[in-house]
């Protein structure tokens, strides 16, 4: 592809040359007659440039298009990705936190179920007492009663009050055993219930802790494929990004050697210019007045002057006035005048170049460009608002409409200026 467009752009070249050399001599009716014949000659050369440099700048505001989905990719793949590795630092700090209570709920749970296991032992060493107790007393019958019997029986008053001392003793000691029977069977239903608490409360925590690792190699999973898919996007938008500057580069070559033929043929209108002066403008059929008419009803998208253009995005004259206006609409004869040129122009498109005479004193040219398609030909008169072609977007174009140039004394000047 890239051979074929500069065999193209050479072949434009060639033609270049060629209205070159024919516009090195005075312009008359013959000299135009030569020129008109070499264009004849190459005109096949001509289309083959129109279809190559189309081509290319299609590409690149595919290239261009291509690039910037591109990128809209990795923006959002890397925003998923950073994301998803946001997430799954939360799942592993929430993981480590969830472990760290695990233990401490277990080891809790294991001084609990031992305090249970203490609380049982007391509760059954203090029924063991109490039964012994209940046992004795129940063997050896009311101790105060057996030692107030002793006395009546002569013992010694000394004896009986020993006797009553003790049998007191002995009755403190098992209100003591029996209170701490009675403490021992509430201390072992609280122990109980705490240890229920606990093991609920680290079944939950197991059962969370699970959860939230299965959460966690998903997310891992996620991760590492995001990753992957954010790294073919970063080569994709390389490879587009590569694709787009060479394609603009090459553009750009062609753009410069098309601006070339601006400037030559403007040399040319600038001695057509000197003609029609010499002649006051009778030759090429002008009309009377000093203002134009405009060649299409459509709004005025951009306006002459310096702008960023919106395909090279190069900062640059726009050296005429857009109306936007459907492709196929009919354009008309700004003024009276003589087709002087007729042709495809890699930038401008079709175009149709007419000598509209003097007015207000200058050599007026106006232009017609990125047209689908003639009506006339070459050499045509044409009067004020005639049609003279169809609007388009051949060329260095990004959409239809028309791009109207008026041209002064051979210099491209506001065509605002002159409606």
């Amino acid at each position: 592809m890239v051979i074929r467009t500069r065999k193209a752009v050479t072949a434009a070249s060639v033609v270049l040359v060629l209205l070159a050399a024919a516009l090195a001599s005075p312009v008359s009716a013959d000299d135009k007659g030569d020129i008109k014949k070499q264009q004849r000659g190459v005109s096949g050369q001509i289309g083959a440039a129109k279809k190559s440099f189309d081509e290319s700048s299609r590409k690149f505001a595919n290239a261009v298009a291509a690039l910037k989905k591109a990128q809209r990719q990795l923006d959002a793949a890397e925003s998923h990705l950073g994301s998803t590795r946001g997430e799954l630092a939360t799942a592993e700090a929430r993981d480590e936190q969830m472990q760290a209570e695990l233990v401490k709920s277990e080891a809790e749970l294991d001084v609990a179920v031992d305090q249970l296991d203490e609380g049982k032992k007391k509760l059954r060493n203090s029924e063991t007492t109490v039964q012994q107790f209940t046992v004795e007393s129940l063997q050896e019958g009311d101790r105060g009663l057996q030692a107030f019997g002793d006395l009546l029986r002569g013992e010694s008053p000394t004896k009986f009050s020993e006797r009553m001392s003790l049998s007191d003793s002995v009755s403190d000691a098992q209100l003591a055993s029996m209170q701490r029977l009675a403490a021992s069977k509430v201390i072992l239903v609280l122990n109980r219930r705490k240890v229920q608490e606990l093991r609920d409360q680290v079944a939950a925590a197991r059962k969370a802790a699970a959860a939230n690792l299965v959460r966690k190699r998903q997310l891992e999973a996620d991760a590492e494929a995001q990753a992957q898919e954010v790294d073919q996007l970063v080569g994709a938008r390389s490879k587009a990004k590569s694709t787009a500057a060479a394609i603009k580069r090459d553009d750009e070559k062609k753009l410069k050697e098309l601006e070339n033929e601006r400037a030559r043929l403007n040399a040319r209108l600038a001695a057509l210019a000197a003609k029609d002066r010499k002649s006051g403008g009778k030759s090429v059929g002008g009309d009377s007045g000093g203002t134009l008419s405009r060649p299409a009803s459509g709004p005025i998208t951009s306006p002459y002057g310096m702008r960023r253009h919106p395909i090279t995005h190069v900062y640059k004259l726009h050296d005429g006035t857009d109306f936007g206006v459907p492709c196929g609409t009919p354009v008309h004869a700004a003024a009276a005048g003589t087709i002087i040129e007729q042709y495809y122009n890699g930038a401008y498109g079709n175009r149709v170049i007419l000598n509209n005479g003097i007015k207000r004193g200058q050599s007026v040219v106006t232009t017609y460009n990125h047209l689908s398609r003639f009506v006339l030909h070459r050499g045509s008169k044409v009067s004020r608002g005639q049609v003279i072609a169809y609007s388009g977007t051949t060329g260095y174009s990004t959409g239809c409409h028309l791009h109207f140039m008026v041209i002064a004394n051979g210099r491209t000047t506001n065509p605002m200026g002159w409606l």
